[in-house]
């Protein structure tokens, strides 16, 4: 019998262990819809993410594991891995626009795109996990919110023209038409003060403080960002 490994690095959910070649994990009240969002995925040949395996005898998730490396938070990405990063976005959104209930113009959002939740192999992200918090909703909230992640937003010892910079080569991969970018100032502060809101105990009153302060930086600079 394969011994349960617990399983570190990322942000994992607490008691994600891996056994074998594969992950059992403690559902939450969102699984049944994660669990279709990752069949649907697989349906569509598209190897971005986890498989639904079923549930196990106690009643926890079972996916298929992911090799590869994941960062425990968030760094100064090269061009080449923020390539990648906008190239999986775009196909995941893509791949899940006809997923049932979703109207003209939504998909499924993963609603947590911090580089801490996709897999790395070679140095590049391939793959996304961790997909608890995914909604039906506009795939540029889901992207404001990678934008913040993995561009590092917020970050003091980042010049404005630095992190414009890191944004363009992620929307220009993700192929977001020109036109489609001049929002993408207010969905950044939007999932900002999302995020903000949600930390709304003594546990995790840092990483409101930290949303805030991104928020912040952002209203001070954003017309030295070009969203290109």
């Amino acid at each position: 019998m394969c011994e349960e490994i617990p399983l570190s690095g990322g942000r994992v959910t607490q008691g994600v262990v891996r056994k074998g070649e594969t992950v059992l994990r403690p559902c939450c009240a969102n699984s049944p819809f994660t669990h279709e969002v990752l069949l649907w995925l697989e349906q569509k040949g598209l190897a971005a993410a986890p498989r639904f395996l079923g549930l196990s005898e106690d009643g926890r998730e079972i996916t298929s594991f992911l090799e590869g490396t994941s960062p425990g938070d968030l760094g100064d990405f090269q061009e080449e891995a923020l390539c990648s990063a906008g190239i999986l976005i775009r196909a995941l959104h893509d791949a899940l626009s006809d997923f049932p209930g979703c109207r003209d113009g939504q998909t499924v959002c993963h609603n947590d795109l911090s580089p801490c939740n996709f897999m790395f192999r070679d140095g590049l992200p391939y793959a996304v996990f961790d997909w608890d918090a995914a909604i039906i909703g506009n795939p540029l909230d889901d992207l404001a919110y990678a934008l913040w992640m993995w561009c590092d937003i917020g970050n003091h010892e980042k010049t404005p023209d630095a992190i414009g910079a890191q944004i363009k080569v992620l929307l220009d991969a993700y192929g977001l038409p020109a036109g489609d970018r001049g929002s993408l100032s207010a969905r950044i502060h939007g999932q900002m003060q999302r995020v903000a809101a949600s930390c709304d105990s003594a546990e995790r009153m840092e990483c409101r403080q930290w949303a805030m302060h991104c928020d912040r930086w952002l209203a001070e600079h954003q017309n030295q960002i070009d969203l290109g």
